[in-house]
């Protein structure tokens, strides 16, 4: 999908349990109404069946507060329709630290993110950490099931 300013483009694994978001540019206000709506969409396509998303947000700017909370609004619906992880990737600190604050302010106890380094190593831990998905033990997140000498939390 093309937004005017910004570019948003959703895929989905084999299994539809691990959706990569990828997300580059500068995004106006209607541009990420749309996004979150797509979002919206995407996750709905995992029937609530608990999932992971690779949020690839390399080359996406840091944007206006207000526009930011319709992102945000779409990472808390993605959290209360099946997402128990998250790992996103960034290459713009400040962008990062936004995304990190919108999923703490829309995901009460951000229980599901995590960061890694780079697109390969975010699709790694999604790989990774898929069989978990299923498993009684993890309830909720299964972010504790990811050893602390992985990716930073």
């Amino acid at each position: 999908m093309s937004l005017k300013t910004g570019t948003l483009r959703v895929t989905h694994n084999l299994t539809g349990r691990i959706i990569e978001c990828r997300m580059r540019g500068l995004f106006g206000e209607a541009d990420r109404i749309e996004a979150a709506t797509t979002i919206r969409h995407e996750t709905d396509l995992a029937a609530g069946k608990r999932h992971i998303v690779v949020a690839d947000m390399c080359g996406m700017k840091t944007v206006h507060p207000s526009i930011a909370r319709h992102m945000g609004e779409a990472i808390g619906y993605q959290r209360t329709h099946g997402c128990v992880l998250c790992v996103h990737v960034s290459d713009d600190t400040v962008q990062r630290l936004q995304a990190a604050h919108l999923a703490r302010q829309y995901s009460r106890n951000d229980d599901v993110t995590i960061e890694a380094d780079s697109i390969a190593q975010a699709r790694s831990i999604a790989r990774s950490y898929e069989k978990y998905l299923d498993d009684p033990k993890y309830r909720g997140s299964i972010r504790e099931a990811i050893p602390s000498t992985g990716a930073a939390a």
